[in-house]
């Protein structure tokens, strides 16, 4: 009988040490995420002792933390299928559980759900970027992605930097093709910000400071051939705005001299008050004398043709007139 009890004894303290292995390996799996595993060795344990409710505990906590892994599992599935609703609702869903568990044992599944909350919220990005058209949605969704972590993230980071590198070289051309070089150098830089390394950037705006130079130096060159446009407008609207037509003068029958005539404005304004000055000769050319002559109307506008009349009186012999000046106001 004694030796029968020490074998007995010998036998139950080996399947204790078995036992207690198990244990130790099915804990330290749980911990390392591998729940199947864990459960496995947990059901080992079990089936050699099967009424030990620490064991039975700890196999309902590894079994509900290798469910909501699977359903993780799962959500990830959705996510990658472009299924965002289905996944997001997933993650709520483990996400409430998991606010009620504190064990070491769920810190993996915490783990993974904060990862697929990371990739749902980089695809939800990601499907607004094609929508989005402007340098100032983009950054803000950029300013979004660059607080997530993670390649995916890191690839739509670069996705919205290259758009907005894109859009700002677009924006950049159209504001150069509208000749507001300052506008598009403000562009192209904030451009650059986010893109600071972005070639096709960085080579347009040497070429925006290039035809910003061109243009100013033309501008330049504009400016000054319309001031000497003007200056020169400006004189021949003082010294030469008016040129006569014709002007004819007929001796009547008590002697006077009847002197008529027409002038043209020339120029680039309205002109006033005008009046000529004819010098009167007689046919053998000598100098019989000066007379000023009011033009009708009194204003002109530019092209419009004036007349003169007026007599000169005791002449008595036929003569020659000519304008030899005249006098106008500009309007």
């Amino acid at each position: 009988m004694g030796s029968l009890l020490t074998y007995y004894y010998k036998q139950e303290m080996g399947i204790n040490a078995e036992v207690k292995s198990l244990h130790q390996q099915a804990e330290q799996a749980a911990l390392d995420g591998k729940y199947q595993e864990a459960l496995q060795l947990l059901d080992s344990a079990l089936a050699k002792r099967p009424n030990v409710d620490g064991f039975l505990q700890d196999r309902q906590i590894t079994a509900k933390a290798f469910n909501l892994m699977n359903q993780l599992n799962e959500a990830a599935t959705s996510l990658k299928t472009g299924k965002l609703a289905a996944g997001d609702k997933t993650l709520q869903a483990v996400a409430k559980v998991l606010k009620e568990r504190e064990e070491p044992v769920f810190a993996k599944v915490r783990t993974t759900l904060n990862n697929n909350k990371v990739t749902l919220a980089v695809l939800k990005v990601k499907q607004e970027i094609d929508s989005l058209t402007t340098v100032q949605a983009l950054a803000e969704k950029l300013d979004t992605v660059s607080k997530l972590k993670g390649k995916e993230a890191e690839a739509v980071q670069k996705q919205i930097i290259d758009k907005l590198a894109g859009l700002s070289y677009k924006q950049a051309e159209q504001q150069v093709k509208k000749k507001d070089f300052t506008a598009a150098l403000q562009t192209v830089d904030q451009g650059l910000s986010y893109a600071p390394e972005n070639e096709k950037l960085t080579a347009y705006r040497e070429r925006v400071l290039s035809e910003r130079k061109a243009f100013e130096k033309a501008e330049a060159e504009r400016i000054q051939l319309a001031e000497q446009q003007a200056a020169e407008e400006d004189l021949k609207n003082r010294t030469a705005a008016v040129s006569i037509v014709n002007v004819e003068a007929a001796l009547d029958i008590y002697g006077d001299l009847y002197i008529s005539g027409s002038m043209v404005n020339n120029a680039t304004r309205p002109i006033s008050s005008i009046t000529v000055l004819v010098d009167i000769y007689g046919t053998d050319g000598s100098y019989l004398g000066q007379t000023y002559v009011d033009v009708y109307p009194s204003w002109l506008e530019v092209g419009e043709e004036g007349f003169f009349e007026t007599y000169y009186y005791g002449v008595y012999q036929e003569a020659e007139v000519s304008v030899v000046n005249a006098t106008w106001y500009l309007e």
